[in-house]
């Protein structure tokens, strides 16, 4: 059983599955620094008010729980689990990316949650009937957040330095996480540096960086058009 579950989950990201508690323990420690992002986000919420407010605590419930998922997925891999480990991720990926239109367009709040909720729908249920294409969906929601982003950013509703430090932190994210894949010359199961493990720190980083920019964006005059 465990070699079936081992074929299924996490094997293509390195680290060597054993049979504890912590399947993989490197990938599952570092899985914490979503976690971690969601509750910093989860605090910080309480610095404002009104919409802003119930943005940032979204934002950081789902980070904490892209955090669970990855480690449920990595640590014990219980049933379910894989699951629970894509759809939180890609789900904030959208949340982030229907943020941007609805800020872009001006979209109310109704319109806003409604994107927000099929969209979820559509990911959770996308994920049900067909597991192997996380990646791809992946790959769409990225390219969605990257358009949504530069609609956003021709308002003059972004923040440089944040802009900067997300988009260098993701570059270097998805640059280990594919080194850090299974197969790759720099993988090496046995090794406490992981690649996949820096993919989670170096991802973190990012959706938590790029969120304070748009949030604090948000909180500025709109620029003219």
């Amino acid at each position: 059983m465990v070699g079936v579950i081992s074929a299924q989950m996490g094997g293509s990201d390195c680290e060597s599955i054993g049979t504890g508690v912590l399947a993989q323990p490197i990938n599952t420690v570092s899985s914490l620094a979503y976690t971690i992002i969601g509750v910093f986000v989860l605090g910080w919420a309480f610095a404002v008010s009104g919409r802003e407010r119930t943005y940032r605590l979204v934002f950081g419930v789902l980070m904490a729980f892209t955090g669970i998922g990855s480690v449920l997925f990595h640590g014990p891999q219980s049933q379910g689990s894989q699951f629970t480990h894509d759809v939180t991720f890609l789900i904030t990926l959208w949340f982030l990316g229907v943020g941007n239109l609805a800020d872009r367009f001006a979209w109310s709040s109704g319109r806003r949650w409604t994107a927000t909720a099929l969209g979820s729908g559509v990911i959770a249920a996308t994920l049900v009937l067909s597991p192997a294409i996380t990646n791809m969906v992946m790959v769409v929601g990225v390219i969605i957040l990257v358009v949504s982003d530069v609609l956003l950013r021709r308002r003059g509703r972004a923040l440089s330095r944040w802009f900067v430090a997300s988009f260098i932190t993701i570059t270097l994210a998805v640059a280990m996480f594919l080194l850090g894949r299974t197969g790759s010359p720099f993988c090496d199961p046995g090794s406490l540096f992981q690649g996949h493990a820096v993919w989670h720190l170096l991802g973190a980083a990012a959706l938590g960086s790029y969120f304070v920019g748009t949030s604090l964006a948000r909180l500025q005059p709109t620029q003219k058009e």
